[in-house]
């Protein structure tokens, strides 16, 4: 779980227990520089601070007489610098002007705004899915089968082929901005049983065909193993 304060002397506001996608809407605006609305005030982002810290979801009794923030600091750790650079729009990339529509100068269609929202809401799930991916490299190894299935379980009832697609986005936008690095393990290299597979950065020709292979992402072969550290 994530927990979050904003402070600008002499207020500041805490909001406890946020998943991955509750956090996007305060994170993504501050990255943007945009002003961010959270208990019942706008914050200017280049005059407030923000701390996001992420730790075990907090009972009530642990939040109860403006303890909460104390135990957040106490039981997690801050990741603030992480999840904004998570956020960041990749290198080389720029923001979308809205489109013009046949309905009117700068006014979308009903078709427009229904594709705009879906394609929004596949940027949230993207980014939710990064964060997430980030915090289970803390834990240990990540290989993009576990990505597949992360992806997977927040499409729910969807096709697997939507939830390798949502996966394969969220890998390349983590690469794009430098904060992973993708390993495979050599071809022919033996593999010990109970052991870690000793895996090796892939170089940077061999991004393409290896994030294509659905080999590397189904898991199955030992000669086709994929996997992300952090850069």
């Amino acid at each position: 779980m994530y927990h979050v304060e904003i402070r600008q002397f002499p207020h500041n506001v805490c909001r406890f227990n946020l998943t991955e996608r509750e956090l996007l809407p305060i994170a993504v605006p501050w990255v943007r520089e945009e002003w961010v609305e959270l208990g019942e005030r706008r914050w200017n982002v280049n005059q407030a601070s923000l701390t996001i810290i992420e730790g075990p979801q907090l009972s009530l009794p642990q939040l109860a007489m403006g303890r909460g923030w104390r135990n957040a600091q106490r039981q997690g750790q801050v990741v603030t610098d992480r999840v904004l650079e998570t956020l960041k729009p990749a290198p080389g990339t720029a923001p979308q002007a809205p489109a013009a529509s046949a309905t009117g100068a700068g006014e979308a269609g009903p078709a427009s705004a229904s594709a705009e929202r879906a394609a929004a809401d596949l940027d949230l799930l993207g980014d939710s899915l990064g964060l997430e991916i980030l915090a289970a490299l803390d834990r240990g190894p990540v290989t993009l089968a576990c990505v597949w299935r992360l992806a997977g379980a927040r499409l729910r009832d969807r096709p697997s082929s939507e939830g390798l697609a949502l996966g394969e986005r969220a890998i390349r936008s983590l690469l794009q901005r430098g904060l992973v690095v993708l390993q495979a393990l050599p071809v022919g290299a033996p593999v010990e049983e109970g052991s870690e597979p000793a895996l090796e950065d892939v170089a940077q020709e061999q991004l393409e065909p290896a994030l294509r292979a659905i080999e590397g992402w189904a898991g199955g072969a030992q000669s086709a193993l994929l996997g992300i550290r952090r850069a």
